[in-house]
């Protein structure tokens, strides 16, 4: 069979872009998942669930093996280790781990898009998409869409947990409150618009792959099914060869195969097919098909910071509930050379699933409009292997330099005594291999976490001396705020992804050397191939990438049928 469509990933874009495509009854649709799927009828709980933490880090639903360097694996004399990176392997993508949030991005991303040559993905022409995925539960209006398969809301302050009361009260002297993430492009204290319903998550694969959806014909849906190669013809791409568990592998023919694999694993496929800068391909023996030397450059995220708190009762969630992260506090760093509200904070209300978590969180700063730009790239040319990353964030001195700031602003927040009342004490924290151990659901962990969780309510002393030990005091943070160059040091080290990864196969001008794609998605250089995920995006939006993908999907959609 030769099918229309061979989607690759059932991610966000790919689970969406299948649904959109097989409402044209006469285009036959294969969609490839290589994870396991997820009908609306068998939605594992750690996915449906509100609070993220648990799906974030189930091993079940990762490419497991997957490992990068947050920064460039040598500073100096200093050697980087590779760390984890949770990237989605199941139905729905990133939509089916990430935390929930359905951020539109400003309309000054959508227009530097434009500005860099990607005709026809403007703000104005991605706002009709924006709407047609979206079913606002709170707002009506102009802005906001009602009948789309996404739908958004909020919880609002009433609900909010005592440590974000807290943060709020201190915020929104110079970020005042509002209630409309979406509508509203100016600083402020926003409750969190989230991708959720009846307080269950809605992936794009329960958005996009409903019942009646997955009725159709001409939709055909694979799960656990991973691409090893493109099939090529000449300069046009056939199809893919793919296998299915354990069997082995099979040609899916394609009058058009359309990757949707995420910003780190479409380059890889595009590379291992010839199709990358041609002297890297030549150098691990791979013919060059198309000399395209922006495959896997230009990679972007949003850099991180945050501290850790050990909470008291009050300003912990009530018990039974879920949702963890309810405001973001948009605010312009004011760092030369960079746009307005190109900042995040974001107080977390829980640190992990088990009994330790419940009682701790953090206070997070996000650089929300990033320049540092990594890479992906091969280490062999055998697909069994994943590729080597470089995150390389805060890489950029302007990144770096809104972190210090933003550390500086934390502080200034957490100092303050109507966030004390709520805090035991607070500490220096990220993202260690430790933490992302515990934060796996197991027996050991509970047990673990639990007898802390314990001494750290019981025992100040206890709780006082593993945190020093572990992560420093607030004296260090003291003697931090003295010396600028210990908080660089330490932003350095500390610095860590927002699960933002895009960029890495960009859109771009006809005169723009490093553009893989043209602005209907197509590869340059070969025909019969599209891409259409984040990796698309030609620069960082300032927001959370998951909704923006969507909404690319939806308009890849439309450009895909009407070519």
């Amino acid at each position: 069979m030769i099918y229309d469509y061979v989607i690759v990933g059932g991610g966000s874009a790919g689970a969406a872009l299948a649904g959109r495509l097989s409402e044209n009854p006469s285009k036959q649709v294969a969609l490839l998942e290589a994870g396991p799927d997820t009908p609306p009828n068998n939605v594992p709980d750690v996915i449906s669930d509100s609070y993220p933490g648990l799906s974030y880090f189930d091993p079940k639903f990762h490419w497991s093996k997957l490992r990068v360097y947050a920064r460039n694996p040598r500073s100096n004399s200093e050697v980087i280790p590779p760390t984890r990176l949770e990237q989605a392997r199941v139905m729905g993508g990133g939509s089916s781990i990430n935390g929930q949030f359905a951020v539109r991005g400003l309309p000054a991303d959508y227009d530097e898009w434009q500005a860099m040559g990607v005709a026809g993905w403007s703000w104005e022409d991605m706002l009709p998409y924006f709407r047609k995925l979206e079913r606002d539960l709170d707002f009506d209006g102009p802005l906001h869409g009602k009948d789309g398969p996404m739908p958004i809301r909020r919880v609002f302050p009433k609900d909010w947990a005592g440590f974000t009361r807290s943060v709020l009260a201190v915020t929104e002297k110079d970020a005042p409150y509002r209630e409309d993430y979406n509508a509203s492009f100016d600083e402020g204290s926003f409750p969190m618009p989230l991708a959720n319903e009846n307080d269950h998550r809605v992936s794009t694969a329960l958005g996009y792959l409903t019942r009646e959806a997955r009725a159709r014909k001409n939709l055909y849906i694979f799960a656990d099914t991973q691409v090893e190669a493109l099939e090529v013809d000449g300069k046009r791409i056939t199809g893919v060869h793919a296998h299915t568990g354990d069997r082995p592998s099979e040609l899916w023919r394609a009058r058009e195969v359309i990757l949707c694999s995420g910003a780190l694993h479409t380059p890889p496929i595009l590379l291992r097919a010839g199709i990358g800068p041609a002297a890297d391909l030549r150098a691990l023996g791979i013919p060059v098909l198309a000399d395209l030397p922006g495959v896997g450059a230009n990679l972007m995220d949003h850099p991180h910071l945050s501290v850790g708190a050990h909470f008291r009762r009050s300003a912990r969630l009530r018990r039974g509930q879920r949702r963890h992260i309810f405001l973001g506090v948009r605010y312009s760093s004011g760092y030369e050379g960079c746009s307005p509200s190109d900042m995040l904070l974001m107080p977390v209300n829980r640190a992990g699933w088990h009994p330790l978590g419940k009682a701790m969180g953090a206070l997070n700063v996000c650089v929300n409009k990033s320049y540092s730009r990594g890479t992906v790239s091969l280490k062999t040319a055998d697909w069994r292997d994943e590729p080597v990353v470089n995150l390389n964030l805060a890489g950029d001195e302007r990144d770096l330099m809104r972190l210090v700031d933003g550390f500086e602003r934390i502080y200034r927040i957490m100092e303050d005594p109507r966030v004390q009342a709520h805090v035991n004490t607070w500490f220096l924290a990220g993202y260690t291999e430790e933490a992302r151990s515990l934060s796996v659901r197991k027996l050991s962990n509970y047990v673990k976490t639990g007898t802390a969780a314990l001494l750290f309510d019981y025992a100040p002393f206890f709780r006082e001396t593993l945190l020093r030990q572990k992560f420093g005091t607030t004296e260090r943070m003291h003697h931090m705020m003295q010396n600028r160059d210990l908080i660089v040091d330490w932003a350095k080290k500390a610095v860590w992804s927002g699960w933002h990864v895009s960029c890495s196969c960009r859109m771009g001008g006809d005169d723009d050397p490093m553009a893989v794609l043209d602005n209907q998605c197509r590869v340059r250089g070969v025909e019969g191939l599209r891409v259409v995920d984040a990796s698309a995006m030609p620069s960082v939006i300032a927001a959370n990438t998951n909704i923006t993908t969507i909404a690319m999907a939806e308009k890849a959609a439309d450009l895909i049928l009407n070519s």
